[in-house]
């Protein structure tokens, strides 16, 4: 509109133009330039206005430009340490946990995941949603934890990625052993164990194993090699001189003393010449005498002879001859 607050002959080019509510200015003279902060103003009439939209929700209001002919430019932005900017509305404000690093955010995460090597991941980023930021193990980890550090865990017998440089991959499997790593936690490596299958022995750390069996002693029937007490059975000593896994049916069975015999994987035909050894049923002939053992087989005992020299004749099993 249009005003002159002096209508005197001396007063002239004294004119006023004021801008229309809700819009505010005004110019001497000439045509105002109109402006409306569609944050602040309350009138009714200013259809376009915020009209308290954004304090509603507690954010902040900013109409970056005022000019009248610029209406419904006005945004809403969220309060720290929430963020969030919507133009003529009220904002979605959303807190990612992991990334946001003021001092009012103290549900965030502010490095925990970092300094365990770990990633950090907010499932759910909305305002309402707090303390539930994620901690997640790195590759070949596995293991995830809600608002802390997580703790990573590898199976090392299992894991094959070529991250895991620690890791046992094939070294049992090759060697026909089983993989047990007994302590999953990132912290303990290189602590898993090859261990040697039934019926050897033998387990090694992080490496492959060592398998023994000594078969005169090993009582497992999955062990088609051993002696399984052959040896005991006839009173014969069982030894097994390599006990290498993949050394097998080498065991022997020795005869007792006085006797003599070994055989390999069975028992041994056991010898004693009555004449030559000491024992409860040897003898020895007297002087002029021949002494002989028909039958040296440890079974044939007290069969040794007397036999007199000639030109004497006589002849007795197990005592001396009378010569003639």
């Amino acid at each position: 509109s249009c005003s002159d607050p002096d209508h005197s002959a001396a007063s002239l080019s004294d004119w006023v133009c004021t801008c229309a509510p809700p819009s505010h200015g005004n110019a001497i003279a000439q045509t105002a330039v109109c402006a409306i902060d569609e944050c602040v103003e309350t009138s009714a009439l200013c259809t376009t206005c915020s009209h308290g939209t954004c304090g509603a929700e507690g954010q902040t209001c900013n109409d970056v430009d005022q000019n009248a002919t610029a209406l419904s430019d006005w945004s809403c932005t969220c309060a720290a340490p929430l963020t969030g900017t919507a133009v003529a509305r009220a904002a979605v404000c959303t807190l990612d946990e992991c990334s946001e690093e003021h001092a009012l955010c103290t549900s965030c995460e502010r490095g925990v995941c970092d300094d365990a090597n770990q990633t950090c991941h907010d499932p759910n980023p909305g305002k309402d949603a707090t303390h539930d930021w994620v901690c997640a193990c790195p590759p070949p980890t596995t293991g995830s934890a809600v608002a802390e550090a997580a703790a990573c865990m590898v199976d090392e017998c299992v894991e094959t990625l070529p991250s895991c440089v620690t890791c046992a991959r094939e070294t049992c499997a090759d060697a026909g052993q089983a993989c047990r790593d007994p302590n999953h936690l990132n912290s303990s490596l290189s602590d898993w164990t090859c261990t040697c299958p039934h019926p050897s022995h033998g387990s090694a750390i992080a490496a492959a194993a060592e398998c023994t069996i000594d078969e005169c002693l090993e009582p497992s029937a999955n062990c088609t090699t051993c002696s399984h007490g052959t040896c005991a059975a006839v009173n014969q000593t069982c030894d097994d001189p390599d006990t290498a896994a993949d050394q097998l049916g080498d065991w022997t069975c020795t005869c007792a003393t006085p006797a003599t015999g070994t055989a390999t994987a069975a028992a041994a035909s056991c010898e004693v010449d009555e004449c030559t050894f000491t024992c409860t049923t040897c003898g020895r002939c007297p002087a002029g005498q021949v002494c002989a053992d028909p039958d040296t087989s440890a079974a044939a005992l007290s069969d040794w002879t007397c036999t007199c020299n000639a030109p004497t004749v006589g002849e007795a099993t197990a005592q001396a001859a009378v010569c003639t």
